[in-house]
């Protein structure tokens, strides 16, 4: 039973989270979160091979742990990016942002504007914990286990 729900929420996932006819969405700086305690925010785009490389294991990460809200933001062109997401589809909103990425970067606290950058974020007990460069799903877990427990005190 457990494993059906989780292939009907990642189907579902799947189809939502791919270009439709209208396209992906841009990145609003105003725009909330995934509302879930935990949130993983990935900074990629579509010419970058470390950021095409860790795609799978967040999609993979999304699908095994639904309690956790993750959302890619590429720092690239509309059609990159579609174009990208055609032939390697997420499992998680990604939203593009073409415009100056400084802004971006500073609100995740990427400080030297360097992508694959990974923020696994908890806004309501105050963790935010960074990973620049390939992320890994024993990081990924690693940083979940962490905020859990910072969340939990």
């Amino acid at each position: 039973m457990k494993t059906s729900i989780l292939t009907i929420i990642a189907l579902f996932m799947l189809t939502a989270c791919t270009p439709d006819k209208d396209g992906i969405q841009a990145y609003r700086e105003s725009e909330a979160m995934p509302n879930a305690q935990i949130n993983i925010i990935n900074l990629w785009a579509s010419w970058c091979q470390p950021c095409r490389q860790e795609i799978p294991t967040l999609s993979a990460f999304a699908t095994q742990h639904p309690e956790v809200g993750v959302i890619g933001i590429a720092l690239d062109q509309k059609p990159n990016v579609e174009k990208f997401l055609h032939t390697t589809p997420t499992t998680y909103p990604v939203r593009y942002h073409d415009q100056d990425a400084t802004v971006v970067f500073r609100r995740f606290g990427n400080n030297t504007g360097g992508i694959p950058y990974t923020v696994i974020d908890a806004p309501q007990c105050g963790f935010r914990q960074p990973f620049f460069g390939v992320i890994s799903t024993q990081q990924l877990e690693d940083g979940i286990a962490q905020a859990q427990r910072q969340c939990r005190r």
